[in-house]
Order: structure tokens, then sequence, then C-alpha cells
């Protein structure tokens, strides 16, 4: 038995909620997981209340993931921090746990990795297209969000896939599945890196926070979210795109990124792009996003840092 056998639409689906924020940790011979669902209002008529939020993901994910692992799954609302957790606990020689453990950190009896050491598992990277769209759904789920102050500057609106700062690999190996495995276009990265999140070098302790893997919305629409609350917030916002391509007359704004753009004007020096609490890979000046990738491994940037007339870049926005 092949650990692919282990592998349906279910699974990749937890794969992804897990890679997307899960918290895992064994304490007295117990696995437990906890995957916190964070609420981002859409600020759109009908969909700002957290109870509909909370319903989406206890109507939608909570009940898979009880059909996956019985009763094993605990459901917690947090008024306070708008957050819905969704705990699993389960012996630690539990078969989905030695499998998890085995897909995600190569040994069924390992530590489980933490979350800063998540990338996408080898298993989905050779999986074919309906389960590396159950893995990024999942991701999708649990790190999405669909909002109108997601727009770039001329109006059309994106959905950000976040990743927690201190992963760096992950943004883009999500970027390469969205990409090259099932064709949907990101418009580009906005790394947590100070050059870029504070370019103005205002905060000078400041600028590391999550990346944004950004797609535009009515390309996202093929995937979309399993949690129908977002999905709703998708629908309506992608509609939007498609009303503006018309009544504008131009071309779709999402196009699949050539690995680079061109610069569009050099970032200041920060007090912050050298320090420790960055990856060495990244601990120098950046002047646009794609030097970024580069230097994380996208074979596209890395080409076109010797080959700057590599064919098809453009300015893209980095708002």
């Amino acid at each position: 038995m092949k650990v692919v056998d282990y592998l349906d639409h279910d699974v990749a689906y937890l794969l992804g909620l897990i890679v997307g924020r899960g918290e895992m940790a064994i304490r007295e011979e117990n696995f437990y997981l906890v995957l916190p669902f964070r609420f981002v209002s859409p600020d759109l008529a009908g969909l700002d209340q957290f109870s509909g939020f909370v319903a989406g993901v206890a109507g939608q994910v909570m009940v898979r993931l009880q059909r996956l692992l019985g009763l094993h799954v605990g459901f917690d609302i947090s008024d306070s921090q708008q957050e819905v957790r969704l705990t699993i606990r389960l012996p630690r020689d539990h078969l989905v746990v030695r499998n998890i453990l085995l897909i995600l950190a190569g040994n069924p009896h390992a530590s489980p990795p933490h979350y800063s050491d998540l990338e996408v598992p080898r298993l989905i990277q050779e999986a074919d297209a309906d389960l590396k769209k159950e893995f990024l759904r999942g991701f999708a789920d649990i790190s999405g969000n669909i909002r109108p102050s997601n727009r770039d500057r001329t109006g059309f609106h994106r959905v950000y896939l976040d990743v927690l700062n201190s992963n760096w690999k992950l943004p883009v190996q999500i970027c390469a599945l969205l990409q090259d495995s099932l064709e949907i276009p990101v418009a580009n990265i906005l790394w947590g890196h100070p050059n870029l999140r504070d370019p103005q070098a205002s905060d000078k302790h400041g600028g590391l926070r999550e990346h944004q893997i950004r797609i535009y919305a009515h390309r996202f629409l093929p995937l979309g979210f399993y949690i129908d609350h977002k999905q709703q917030a998708l629908k309506r916002l992608a509609e939007e795109n498609h009303r503006l391509m018309e009544e504008r007359r131009s071309r779709d704004p999402a196009r699949r990124c050539p690995g680079y753009s061109a610069r569009r004007s050099t970032k200041d020096p920060h007090p912050m792009e050298k320090s420790d609490r960055l990856p060495e890979p990244v601990r120098r000046h950046f002047d646009a996003y794609w030097e970024i990738c580069a230097a994380m491994g996208c074979p596209y940037a890395q080409r076109a840092l010797t080959q700057p007339s590599f064919p098809g870049g453009e300015d893209v926005e980095e708002d």
C-alpha cells in the first residue's frame, strides 16, 4: 500500500487547511490540531455578520471533517476575536495522524512540523488536478478573504490568500500550484518584507506582515471557496469585475504572472531589511516583489534576473 492510496478529496482538503493555518502538537500521547478561521468582513450588504460566517464554517467545514474523522472535531467561537476554531484530538498512533505526519513530515512517527515549516506536500504537487483543487480550496477557506478593499488601483476586485510571515517558502509554492497546475493567474505577491510593506521606511520596527498572494476575483471563481459566506462575496465581486470590463471595454486585467514586472521605482532602504528575523535569502534590500520571488525559488523570476528582456514583462501594480 502506497501513501497515495490514502489521499482522496477529503484528505487533500484537510491538508490544505493544515498548511494554511494548522497548529499541531502532541501532548500525553494525543495528537492535537487547531484550525483557526478568522472572520474578515467583506463589507457587503447581507454578508457583514459574524454569525453568517460561523454558520458557513459549521455547515461546510466542520461537517465535512466529522465525516472524515468521526466525532473528534471540537467547535469553539470567539466573538471578541471574531474567530471560529476547530480542534481535532486523536490518539497519537491513530492511522489518520500517521498519514498526516507521513505526508507533511516524511515520517509517520515524526514530531508535528511547525506551521512556519509547512510546505505544499510533494504528494499534492504530483496529484491530479482535482486533488490539487481540493487542497487549494482548503487553503483558501482558512487563509483567504475577498472584500472591496482588496481591489487594485483600477477598481478590479481580488482575492487575498494570506501566508504567515514566518513561512517564506509557501507563497511561491502556492503560486506555482495555481498558475502552472490549474492555470489560475496570480496578479502578484505582496511579500511581508519591510521594503514592500513599509516602503517609506516610516516604521523602524515594522514591515514584517503576512504575505499576500493576490488573484483577481473572476479568475479565482473556478476554484472558489467551500465556505458559503466567502463564496457569496466572491461571486458578487467577480460579477463586478466582468461588468467593469464591459463598461470600460478593457482587456482582462488578470494575466499569468510572467515572473517579474518592470521596476516602477526604487524603494528606500529600510532599517529592518537585514534583520535576523528574516530568512537569510531575503535578508537584504529589494525594489520589487518579483525579486523576492526569485530569491525564494521562482524559476520565472530567477530567469528575469539574468535576462532583462525576458518576454512578457509588464508593469504590475504592487499596491
